[in-house]
Protein backbone atom coordinates (compact mmCIF):
# COMPACT_ATOMS: atom_id res chain seq x y z
CA UNK A 1 0.00 0.00 0.00
CA UNK A 2 1.00 3.19 -0.88
CA UNK A 3 0.98 6.64 0.61
CA UNK A 4 0.47 10.36 -1.03
CA UNK A 5 1.50 12.08 2.04
CA UNK A 6 4.22 9.52 4.14
CA UNK A 7 5.57 10.01 7.75
CA UNK A 8 1.76 11.49 9.01
CA UNK A 9 3.34 10.00 12.22
CA UNK A 10 6.81 10.22 11.56
CA UNK A 11 7.23 13.71 10.98
CA UNK A 12 8.99 15.18 13.99
CA UNK A 13 11.59 11.51 13.17
CA UNK A 14 12.29 12.86 9.46
CA UNK A 15 12.79 16.19 10.39
CA UNK A 16 15.35 15.54 13.14
CA UNK A 17 17.43 12.84 10.55
CA UNK A 18 17.40 15.12 8.00
CA UNK A 19 19.38 17.69 9.88
CA UNK A 20 21.25 15.61 11.57
CA UNK A 21 22.45 14.17 8.12
CA UNK A 22 22.46 17.28 6.31
CA UNK A 23 24.47 18.41 9.15
CA UNK A 24 27.49 15.92 9.18
CA UNK A 25 27.69 16.27 5.52
CA UNK A 26 27.62 20.33 5.48
CA UNK A 27 30.34 20.12 8.89
CA UNK A 28 32.67 17.92 6.67
CA UNK A 29 32.25 21.04 3.80
CA UNK A 30 32.85 23.80 6.24
CA UNK A 31 36.05 22.52 8.09
CA UNK A 32 37.05 21.64 4.29
CA UNK A 33 37.02 25.16 3.46
CA UNK A 34 38.94 26.49 6.17
CA UNK A 35 41.87 24.20 5.18
CA UNK A 36 44.26 26.09 2.38
CA UNK A 37 44.27 25.14 -1.01
CA UNK A 38 46.80 22.27 -1.39
CA UNK A 39 48.77 22.49 -4.46
CA UNK A 40 48.33 20.55 -7.60
CA UNK A 41 49.43 16.99 -8.02
CA UNK A 42 51.32 15.80 -10.92
CA UNK A 43 49.38 12.59 -10.98
CA UNK A 44 45.70 14.56 -10.58
CA UNK A 45 43.72 13.38 -13.29
CA UNK A 46 42.22 17.17 -15.10
CA UNK A 47 39.23 15.54 -16.86
CA UNK A 48 36.14 14.04 -15.28
CA UNK A 49 34.87 10.79 -17.10
CA UNK A 50 30.60 10.54 -18.26
CA UNK A 51 28.92 9.87 -15.23
CA UNK A 52 26.58 7.57 -17.31
CA UNK A 53 30.07 5.30 -17.57
CA UNK A 54 29.77 4.81 -13.83
CA UNK A 55 28.56 2.03 -11.80
CA UNK A 56 25.60 2.43 -10.12
CA UNK A 57 26.89 1.11 -6.57
CA UNK A 58 23.16 1.11 -5.42
CA UNK A 59 20.83 -0.91 -7.80
CA UNK A 60 20.03 -4.69 -6.70
CA UNK A 61 22.31 -7.29 -8.27
CA UNK A 62 19.92 -9.66 -10.09
CA UNK A 63 21.13 -12.52 -7.79
CA UNK A 64 19.38 -10.21 -4.62
CA UNK A 65 16.74 -9.80 -7.23
CA UNK A 66 15.90 -13.71 -7.64
CA UNK A 67 16.37 -14.02 -4.04
CA UNK A 68 13.49 -11.59 -3.32
CA UNK A 69 11.38 -13.33 -5.70
CA UNK A 70 11.93 -16.91 -4.13
CA UNK A 71 11.64 -15.30 -0.58
CA UNK A 72 8.53 -13.84 -1.60
CA UNK A 73 7.40 -17.59 -3.22
CA UNK A 74 7.86 -19.04 -0.17
CA UNK A 75 6.21 -16.61 2.40
CA UNK A 76 3.34 -16.78 0.24
CA UNK A 77 3.20 -20.42 0.18
CA UNK A 78 3.49 -20.35 4.47
CA UNK A 79 0.79 -18.24 4.52
CA UNK A 80 -1.37 -20.49 2.67
CA UNK A 81 -0.35 -23.19 4.26
CA UNK A 82 0.97 -25.05 1.23
CA UNK A 83 4.05 -27.12 2.87
CA UNK A 84 4.96 -28.36 -0.41
CA UNK A 85 5.40 -24.71 -2.05
CA UNK A 86 6.79 -23.35 0.92
CA UNK A 87 9.86 -26.06 0.83
CA UNK A 88 10.18 -25.64 -3.00
CA UNK A 89 10.76 -22.46 -1.88
CA UNK A 90 13.15 -22.94 1.03
CA UNK A 91 15.37 -24.51 -1.22
CA UNK A 92 15.69 -21.78 -3.72
CA UNK A 93 16.10 -19.28 -0.68
CA UNK A 94 19.01 -21.22 0.45
CA UNK A 95 20.67 -21.53 -2.83
CA UNK A 96 20.48 -18.08 -3.14
CA UNK A 97 22.22 -17.08 0.23
CA UNK A 98 24.80 -19.88 -0.47
CA UNK A 99 26.01 -17.80 -3.67
CA UNK A 100 25.85 -14.88 -2.28
CA UNK A 101 28.21 -15.73 0.88
CA UNK A 102 30.27 -17.01 -2.16
CA UNK A 103 30.78 -13.08 -3.18
CA UNK A 104 31.46 -12.40 0.83
CA UNK A 105 34.14 -14.63 0.99
CA UNK A 106 35.76 -13.74 -2.09
CA UNK A 107 35.46 -9.85 -1.09
CA UNK A 108 37.09 -10.28 2.19
CA UNK A 109 40.21 -12.46 0.94
CA UNK A 110 41.09 -9.86 -1.70
CA UNK A 111 40.59 -6.89 -0.17
CA UNK A 112 42.57 -4.88 1.99
CA UNK A 113 45.86 -6.07 1.59
CA UNK A 114 49.56 -4.80 0.30
CA UNK A 115 49.61 -1.17 -0.98
CA UNK A 116 45.63 -0.31 -0.29
CA UNK A 117 46.37 -0.68 3.23
CA UNK A 118 49.19 1.87 3.16
CA UNK A 119 46.91 3.69 0.94
CA UNK A 120 44.72 4.01 3.99
CA UNK A 121 46.52 4.51 6.55
CA UNK A 122 48.19 7.78 4.34
CA UNK A 123 44.81 9.20 3.97
CA UNK A 124 43.42 8.94 7.32
CA UNK A 125 45.13 12.08 8.92
CA UNK A 126 43.63 13.88 5.85
CA UNK A 127 40.48 13.36 6.61
CA UNK A 128 40.22 14.01 10.03
CA UNK A 129 41.74 17.05 9.35
CA UNK A 130 38.53 17.84 7.31
CA UNK A 131 36.10 15.98 9.50
CA UNK A 132 35.38 13.69 7.00
CA UNK A 133 35.41 10.71 8.84
CA UNK A 134 32.27 11.95 10.72
CA UNK A 135 30.68 12.05 7.30
CA UNK A 136 32.20 8.32 6.46
CA UNK A 137 28.86 6.76 6.35
CA UNK A 138 30.78 4.26 8.76
CA UNK A 139 28.64 4.80 11.42
CA UNK A 140 25.09 4.26 9.31
CA UNK A 141 26.58 1.16 8.39
CA UNK A 142 27.63 -0.24 11.86
CA UNK A 143 23.94 0.92 13.71
CA UNK A 144 22.45 -1.25 10.23
CA UNK A 145 24.65 -4.47 11.01
CA UNK A 146 23.61 -3.91 14.47
CA UNK A 147 27.17 -3.19 16.10
CA UNK A 148 27.59 -1.21 19.25
CA UNK A 149 29.51 2.18 18.25
CA UNK A 150 32.84 1.08 20.58
CA UNK A 151 32.92 -1.44 17.29
CA UNK A 152 32.68 1.32 14.95
CA UNK A 153 35.41 3.20 16.90
CA UNK A 154 37.28 0.50 16.74
CA UNK A 155 36.95 0.24 13.11
CA UNK A 156 38.00 4.05 12.86
CA UNK A 157 40.94 2.84 15.03
CA UNK A 158 42.22 0.34 12.81
CA UNK A 159 42.14 1.83 10.22
CA UNK A 160 44.27 4.98 11.29
CA UNK A 161 46.59 2.47 12.66
CA UNK A 162 46.78 -0.93 10.27
CA UNK A 163 44.78 0.29 7.21
CA UNK A 164 42.39 -2.68 7.47
CA UNK A 165 41.58 -5.61 9.43
CA UNK A 166 44.31 -7.96 10.77
CA UNK A 167 44.87 -11.43 9.15
CA UNK A 168 43.26 -12.96 12.25
CA UNK A 169 40.33 -10.70 12.28
CA UNK A 170 39.97 -11.56 8.34
CA UNK A 171 40.06 -15.83 9.27
CA UNK A 172 37.92 -15.34 12.10
CA UNK A 173 35.13 -13.50 8.97
CA UNK A 174 36.04 -16.67 7.02
CA UNK A 175 35.69 -19.07 9.81
CA UNK A 176 31.77 -17.86 10.54
CA UNK A 177 31.14 -18.08 6.77
CA UNK A 178 31.56 -21.55 7.03
CA UNK A 179 29.67 -21.62 9.87
CA UNK A 180 27.13 -20.20 8.26
CA UNK A 181 26.79 -22.46 5.55
CA UNK A 182 26.57 -25.00 7.46
CA UNK A 183 23.82 -23.31 9.52
CA UNK A 184 21.90 -23.16 5.56
CA UNK A 185 22.89 -26.86 5.26
CA UNK A 186 20.90 -27.77 8.45
CA UNK A 187 17.75 -25.83 7.05
CA UNK A 188 17.91 -27.91 4.06
CA UNK A 189 17.84 -31.03 6.28
CA UNK A 190 15.62 -30.04 9.22
CA UNK A 191 13.32 -27.43 7.13
CA UNK A 192 13.22 -24.90 9.97
CA UNK A 193 11.74 -21.85 8.53
CA UNK A 194 12.19 -20.10 11.32
CA UNK A 195 16.15 -20.74 11.07
CA UNK A 196 16.17 -19.67 7.82
CA UNK A 197 14.25 -16.24 8.58
CA UNK A 198 17.34 -15.30 10.83
CA UNK A 199 19.64 -16.44 8.17
CA UNK A 200 17.86 -14.27 5.86
CA UNK A 201 18.16 -11.25 7.71
CA UNK A 202 21.57 -11.53 9.00
CA UNK A 203 23.24 -12.66 5.77
CA UNK A 204 21.74 -10.31 3.33
CA UNK A 205 22.70 -7.30 5.48
CA UNK A 206 26.23 -7.74 5.16
CA UNK A 207 26.34 -9.32 1.61
CA UNK A 208 24.60 -6.39 -0.14
CA UNK A 209 27.16 -3.89 1.99
CA UNK A 210 29.88 -5.88 0.79
CA UNK A 211 28.41 -5.43 -3.19
CA UNK A 212 27.56 -1.60 -3.00
CA UNK A 213 31.14 -0.86 -1.41
CA UNK A 214 33.09 -3.45 -3.91
CA UNK A 215 31.09 -1.50 -6.38
CA UNK A 216 31.53 1.78 -5.42
CA UNK A 217 35.54 1.54 -5.06
CA UNK A 218 35.45 0.15 -8.94
CA UNK A 219 33.69 3.38 -10.78
CA UNK A 220 35.55 5.46 -12.35
CA UNK A 221 37.57 8.41 -10.01
CA UNK A 222 38.34 11.69 -11.76
CA UNK A 223 40.98 12.39 -9.18
CA UNK A 224 43.44 10.07 -7.24
CA UNK A 225 42.31 12.15 -3.70
CA UNK A 226 38.86 10.54 -4.50
CA UNK A 227 39.83 7.07 -5.34
CA UNK A 228 41.65 7.00 -1.87
CA UNK A 229 38.19 8.19 -0.36
CA UNK A 230 36.69 5.12 -2.05
CA UNK A 231 39.43 2.35 -1.10
CA UNK A 232 38.94 4.09 2.54
CA UNK A 233 35.02 3.69 2.63
CA UNK A 234 35.47 0.23 1.17
CA UNK A 235 37.95 -1.01 3.62
CA UNK A 236 35.89 0.66 6.46
CA UNK A 237 32.81 -1.08 5.37
CA UNK A 238 34.27 -4.47 4.88
CA UNK A 239 35.99 -4.13 8.44
CA UNK A 240 32.66 -3.58 9.72
CA UNK A 241 31.07 -6.61 7.85
CA UNK A 242 33.98 -8.82 9.33
CA UNK A 243 32.94 -7.54 13.07
CA UNK A 244 29.46 -8.66 12.45
CA UNK A 245 29.88 -12.04 10.97
CA UNK A 246 31.85 -12.53 14.47
CA UNK A 247 28.84 -11.68 16.13
CA UNK A 248 27.28 -13.90 13.76
CA UNK A 249 26.44 -17.24 15.90
CA UNK A 250 24.50 -15.25 18.63
CA UNK A 251 22.37 -13.08 16.16
CA UNK A 252 21.63 -16.46 14.06
CA UNK A 253 20.65 -18.50 16.71
CA UNK A 254 19.03 -15.59 19.27
CA UNK A 255 15.91 -14.47 18.20
CA UNK A 256 15.49 -10.47 18.20
CA UNK A 257 12.06 -8.59 18.54
CA UNK A 258 13.62 -5.29 19.30
CA UNK A 259 11.50 -3.60 16.55
CA UNK A 260 8.37 -4.62 13.73
CA UNK A 261 9.04 -5.50 10.96
CA UNK A 262 7.16 -2.41 9.18
CA UNK A 263 8.39 0.04 12.12
CA UNK A 264 11.75 -0.53 10.66
CA UNK A 265 11.27 -0.97 7.20
CA UNK A 266 9.52 3.05 7.68
CA UNK A 267 12.07 3.80 9.61
CA UNK A 268 14.77 2.79 6.78
CA UNK A 269 12.83 5.07 4.79
CA UNK A 270 12.55 7.53 6.42
CA UNK A 271 16.39 7.89 7.04
CA UNK A 272 16.65 7.15 2.97
CA UNK A 273 14.64 10.28 2.30
CA UNK A 274 16.78 12.74 4.86
CA UNK A 275 19.89 11.60 3.40
CA UNK A 276 18.79 12.48 -0.05
CA UNK A 277 18.24 16.38 1.16
CA UNK A 278 22.13 16.17 0.69
CA UNK A 279 22.21 14.92 -2.64
CA UNK A 280 22.30 18.43 -4.45
CA UNK A 281 25.95 18.84 -3.80
CA UNK A 282 26.88 16.05 -6.18
CA UNK A 283 26.03 18.53 -9.05
CA UNK A 284 28.13 21.38 -7.49
CA UNK A 285 31.79 21.68 -7.07
CA UNK A 286 33.07 19.23 -4.68
CA UNK A 287 34.41 20.99 -1.08
CA UNK A 288 37.13 18.24 -1.00
CA UNK A 289 38.30 15.31 -2.75
CA UNK A 290 35.93 12.54 -2.23
CA UNK A 291 33.65 14.51 -1.00
CA UNK A 292 30.86 13.12 -4.41
CA UNK A 293 32.29 9.27 -2.91
CA UNK A 294 31.33 10.30 0.31
CA UNK A 295 27.75 11.52 -0.53
CA UNK A 296 27.44 8.39 -3.00
CA UNK A 297 27.87 5.65 -0.40
CA UNK A 298 25.58 7.35 2.19
CA UNK A 299 23.37 7.24 0.00
CA UNK A 300 24.16 3.95 -1.29
CA UNK A 301 23.76 2.47 2.42
CA UNK A 302 20.39 3.85 3.30
CA UNK A 303 19.34 2.29 -0.09
CA UNK A 304 20.63 -1.01 1.35
CA UNK A 305 19.38 -0.96 4.56
CA UNK A 306 15.81 -0.37 2.77
CA UNK A 307 16.11 -2.49 0.27
CA UNK A 308 17.01 -5.05 3.37
CA UNK A 309 13.72 -4.07 5.26
CA UNK A 310 11.66 -4.14 3.23
CA UNK A 311 12.79 -8.22 2.06
CA UNK A 312 10.16 -9.78 4.85
CA UNK A 313 6.83 -7.69 4.22
CA UNK A 314 3.87 -8.44 2.72
CA UNK A 315 3.59 -5.10 0.50
CA UNK A 316 1.88 -5.23 -3.21
CA UNK A 317 4.21 -2.11 -4.15
CA UNK A 318 7.46 -4.13 -2.86
CA UNK A 319 8.89 -4.46 -6.59
CA UNK A 320 7.82 -1.55 -7.52
CA UNK A 321 9.38 0.34 -4.76
CA UNK A 322 12.98 -1.72 -5.67
CA UNK A 323 12.34 -0.52 -9.10
CA UNK A 324 12.56 3.46 -7.86
CA UNK A 325 15.42 2.90 -5.91
CA UNK A 326 16.86 1.48 -9.06
CA UNK A 327 16.10 4.46 -11.03
CA UNK A 328 16.68 6.93 -8.10
CA UNK A 329 20.30 5.52 -7.95
CA UNK A 330 20.66 5.89 -11.93
CA UNK A 331 19.18 9.56 -11.98
CA UNK A 332 22.24 10.00 -9.35
CA UNK A 333 24.58 9.72 -11.68
CA UNK A 334 23.11 11.82 -14.67
CA UNK A 335 25.11 15.07 -15.79
CA UNK A 336 21.88 17.17 -14.24
CA UNK A 337 19.27 16.87 -11.06
CA UNK A 338 16.68 16.97 -13.44
CA UNK A 339 16.02 13.44 -13.37
CA UNK A 340 16.79 13.23 -9.51
CA UNK A 341 14.05 15.50 -9.08
CA UNK A 342 11.51 13.52 -10.58
CA UNK A 343 12.34 10.14 -8.79
CA UNK A 344 12.78 11.91 -5.65
CA UNK A 345 9.04 13.03 -5.65
CA UNK A 346 8.30 9.68 -6.79
CA UNK A 347 10.19 7.64 -3.98
CA UNK A 348 8.43 10.32 -0.92
CA UNK A 349 5.07 9.17 -2.06
CA UNK A 350 5.72 5.41 -2.13
CA UNK A 351 6.61 4.20 1.81
CA UNK A 352 6.60 0.99 2.97
CA UNK A 353 2.98 -0.18 4.97
CA UNK A 354 2.49 1.07 8.47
Amino acid sequence: MSYSTPFRREDDFYRKKRKEDASVVAQARQAAEQLPTPPPKDDTVVSRPQRQEEQTAAAAPPVLELLLHHEEERAAARSSGDLRLATSALVGVVRDLDVLLDGVERYLRQTGRGRARQRVRDAMPHLVAISAVAALPLAEVGEFLDLPPDRVEAVLTSLARHGGISPAQRQKALEQIRWLRGQLQQVMVTEDHSLLDRLLAFVSKFVLLGIIALASAASGAFAVGESVVKEVIKTGVIALVAAALQMGADRVLTEHTKQSRHSAAREAHAALLAELSTASALWEAPAYDGEHVVIRMRLAVRMCAVRVASIPLKWQDKWRYWDLLDELAAALNKDTPDGFRVQLRKITTLSPPA
